[in-house]
């Protein structure tokens, strides 16, 4: 039993060990999905141990065993049987089994040991006549020491071993420690040497295996060993003399070796890799071996809290953090003996430190002993020749620094110059742009390579318009609660008219100690959405700073979130949405995301995808909103950032919550799960049903091609389910396990988009604008923009004319819209989905037919703009 253990297994492995804050809680990291959401966030633990596919510790609280993970043989929980009111003194798990040594008892019995154990072919109450010291557990057997004689004597099934019929019996050992098929304990003595027995049956012929140190497990190397411990053919130990690690053994190719140069605290095995806590104040887990990374995010402690004093030969740990609980228990560690080479004992070990070495400079031979000696050597010399250094050469170093600080302020008059010339010249451009607009002069936009874009000097300075609070509050009627149409845990919303009559809604940030979290969300919610620019993502009109507090002005959405359309209580909201509209704001929004990701650059990273963050304006279009927690992500969007997780329960990426791993396949994730609530009408996370969570209930149910199962009762299904059934395939790899599984936002896209084809046939003027309506532009979008730039009066043109002082220069941003280009090239990638969708359309001909009518028109749709198209292009954007 140790502070911390390693779980190995067909579902991956998992690092386990004692926070090192004295709170005697487990924190765990790997790929175990069962251990690590297992892992209990209440129950303070002795000590940990682990086996296949599951994690056992030893309850602080009533000294029991409690296990988590998934194993076939060991019960989760308490292990049962279990005696009533048995107290353990140590837990050792092997492959399939646990074992527990019962706390001596009293009586005609107290010269008899008692160790209990559960599992395959195990579970059993054993009873030795002596006490025991302490149990280690291997692959099938078990192993004791015994507290008076300190010999070793074994149990179980030694078929692939032989550990049984090898046990020294002659030999005296400290401690033992038992592997998959080995056996390694530390001799009794002063030269703590380690041996080693046991074997393994044609292991040459199953693995392919490189040999390490001395070659097999029963040959360790002569270094005495405080510690020592069993993977499944390999063994490692901590040396007496520097606390290095030595490993030796059958290595698994191919594996990281054993680091050098490093001291270890603790160590611990796997089946192929190892891992230890530096000897440093981080106390971070370091491993090596096959299958795991080498460093990990963690902290924990060192060795495992003990009640009594430190015996003699240990010496108590001691850390800014306590690592125990109680004042009167102290993590000890065995003391270092001898010196490497090169050196002599400077102190020794006492209670609270270890023994000090230090270099013998009158025996050095390498490198590290000669740089160290001469430099204790020079120090007096040094000395006497800083005088000098310093009188020849301080006048040559005050001459080259009033150089460099004259350089440094020409370069700097000359930047700061050039950037005001620049900024001047952008300020006339604009207005010179803004004026041909006026007068009807002039095209915003240039052909250039077939791809339409922005004049360079409309959109060389993005504005975003600064209020005063007095103005939003007077906007609000006071921020009044009747004024409120939304609150969430760090803002509230309130509807607000500003003096012009413009509708907007505007965000106020909840005053909170945490100042500096609020302000970070708000700077970056206000930085991103003043440089991005897009169809369906929330305009910002504007934002307020003023002493604390924090506003945001966006425009404002008549019928609120897609969460209360979906979730709300009124029966009429939900029918307002059919399937045609909510797969129309699936298909813009994940258009809105899809720019997010492949057309701003950086790529910006949501975060924080969910039906509440997709709002409906007046004619039902959807935009993506709230982006207090989004990221920039790195140029390369397959390369991951290391960002603790944010974001919402039952939308957040597992994979970027266990291994803090995000990508932009996080958000596919989330809005993976944003469409199986879009199919089924039911939340992400719903307790009032037996299976909470949508994604665990959904996908079972879409794979054994149940569509049905899933679909909103409220609304009547369709006439062709076939669309609903190929979003769902969507929706299914959208929320896969592993990142780089699941599909890119384009690809998603572009599947949606066929399926609404599908759902809808041929468009009419009834019907909703379709995402790629807006790129090109259609009669219907054109009838509606013409009917709004027909209203706007020239009083709001004077308004915004004299309103243009108020507005704040910001950063650059050449993020426009998707270009016509790089939607067909969109268009023309087939994704995952599609094959399915394509596959399920050959399986079932009778609606062929109809499905390539949908497809046509959809490729009709976005194809080449007409030149009537460009002109309108040109004429609206």
């Amino acid at each position: 039993m140790s502070s911390i253990a390693i779980s190995y297994g067909e579902n991956g492995p998992v690092f386990c060990g004692i926070k090192s804050d004295g709170s005697h809680l487990v924190t765990c990291y790997g790929s175990n999905s069962a251990i690590i959401y297992g892992t209990p966030a209440h129950f303070p633990f002795l000590g940990l141990t682990a086996g296949d596919g599951f994690v056992c510790g030893l309850l602080m609280d009533s000294n029991q065993p409690y296990c988590w993970g998934s194993s076939s043989y060991i019960q989760m929980g308490v292990p049962q049987p279990m005696i009533k009111g048995a107290e353990y003194l140590e837990v050792s798990a092997g492959d399939y089994h646990l074992c527990g040594l019962r706390k001596p008892l009293t009586g005609r019995r107290r010269t008899y040991a008692f160790v209990d154990c559960w599992g395959y072919n195990m579970t059993k109450n054993y009873m030795f006549d002596g006490q025991i010291q302490s149990i280690s557990a291997g692959s099938e057997f078990n192993c004791g020491l015994f507290s008076q004689n300190k010999t070793v004597f074994c149990w179980g099934d030694e078929t692939s071993s032989h550990v049984i019929s090898l046990i020294p019996k002659e030999m005296r050992f400290q401690k033992i420690a038992a592997g998959g098929y080995h056996v390694c304990g530390i001799l009794e003595g002063g030269n703590l040497r380690t041996f080693c027995w046991g074997r393994s049956l044609g292991l040459e012929e199953e693995i392919s295996v490189a040999y390490s140190g001395g070659g097999n497990v029963d040959l360790p190397p002569s270094d005495p060993m405080l510690s020592v411990v069993g993977g499944k053919f390999h063994a490692c130990g901590i040396k007496s003399s520097d606390r290095g690690v030595i490993c030796w053994g059958f290595i698994v190719k191919p594996s990281t070796p054993a680091p050098s140069g490093i001291k270890v605290y603790e160590i611990a095995a796997g089946n192929y890799f190892s891992c230890g806590i530096l000897a440093e104040k981080s106390l971070s887990p370091v491993c090596w071996g096959l299958g795991f990374p080498t460093s990990l995010p963690l902290a924990v402690s060192p060795g495992l809290c003990k009640s009594n004093r430190c015996a003699p030969g240990s010496y108590e740990f001691s850390h800014n953090n306590p690592p125990c609980k109680f004042p009167s228990s102290h993590v000890c560690l065995p003391c270092s003996s001898g010196c490497p080479t090169e050196m002599y004992q400077m102190t020794e070990c006492t209670l609270k430190a270890d023994r000090q070495c230090e270099y013998n400079c009158s025996s050095c031979f390498s490198v590290e002993c000669f740089s160290n000696c001469s430099s204790l050597n020079s120090n007096g010399v040094i000395m006497k020749k800083n005088e000098r250094f310093w009188s020849l050469q301080l006048p040559v170093i005050i001459a080259e620094i009033s150089f460099a600080i004259f350089m440094v302020t020409i370069v700097s008059t000359t930047a700061i110059l050039y950037v005001r010339y620049k900024l001047r010249n952008c300020i006339c451009s604009a207005m010179q742009s803004k004026s041909n607009k006026i007068n009807g002069s002039g095209s915003t936009f240039q052909k250039d390579n077939g791809k339409v874009r922005p004049d360079m000097d409309e959109l060389k300075i993005r504005r975003a318009q600064m209020f005063t609070y007095e103005e939003l509050e007077k906007a609000t009627g006071g921020f009044k609660e009747e004024s409120q149409v939304g609150k969430g845990s760090f803002s509230c919303v309130y509807k607000g008219i500003l003096k012009d009559g413009t509708l907007v809604a505007v965000k106020k940030a909840i005053m909170s100690s945490d100042m500096q979290k609020n302000s970070k969300e708000f700077h970056t919610e206000l930085d991103l959405l003043s440089r991005l620019n897009h169809a369906h993502l929330l305009n910002l009109l504007g934002y307020c700073e003023e002493g604390g507090e924090r506003l945001l002005v966006y425009e404002f959405m008549a019928h609120g979130s897609l969460h209360q359309h979906l979730h709300g209580k009124s029966k009429a909201l939900k029918e307002q949405l059919d399937w045609i509209r909510r797969v129309t704001i699936a298909v813009q929004a994940a258009r809105g995301i899809e720019y997010l990701h492949g057309y701003a650059c950086p790529p910006v990273i949501h975060r924080d995808i969910k039906s509440s963050n997709i709002l409906i304006d007046e004619e039902h279009n959807a935009r993506v909103a709230d982006f207090g927690l989004s990221l920039l992500g790195p140029a390369d969007s397959s390369s991951p950032l290391a960002e603790l997780p944010a974001g919402t329960l039952g939308y957040l990426d597992p994979e970027y919550y266990r291994l803090h791993y995000l990508t932009t396949k996080s958000d596919v994730y989330s809005f993976g799960v944003l469409l199986l609530e879009i199919l089924s009408g039911r939340k992400a996370i719903d307790m009032q049903y037996e299976e909470g969570n949508i994604v665990e209930w959904a996908v079972p149910l879409i794979k054994t091609g149940d569509i049905s199962a899933i679909l909103d009762p409220v609304l009547k299904p369709p006439s062709d389910p076939e669309a609903l059934k190929r979003i769902a395939n969507v929706a299914c790899k959208c929320v896969r396990m592993r990142g780089k599984d699941r599909p890119s936002m384009d690809k998603v896209t572009t599947a949606l988009e066929r399926a609404l084809a599908q759902l809808m046939g041929s468009p009419c003027s009834e019907q909703p604008i379709l995402p790629t309506e807006v790129v090109l532009g259609s009669s219907r979008m054109h009838k509606k923009s013409s009917q709004r730039s027909s209203n706007r009066s020239a009083s709001e043109t004077e308004v915004a004319e004299a309103e243009d002082q108020r507005f704040e220069f910001r950063a650059p941003s050449w993020i426009t819209f998707p270009s016509v280009a790089s939607s067909q090239r969109r268009k023309s990638s087939v994704s995952e989905a599609d094959v399915d969708g394509k596959n399920s359309e050959a399986r079932h001909t009778g609606n062929l037919g109809s499905v390539g009518d949908g497809l046509r028109s959809l490729e009709e749709e976005i194809g080449p703009a007409s030149p009537q198209e460009h002109l309108f292009l040109q004429h609206n954007f």
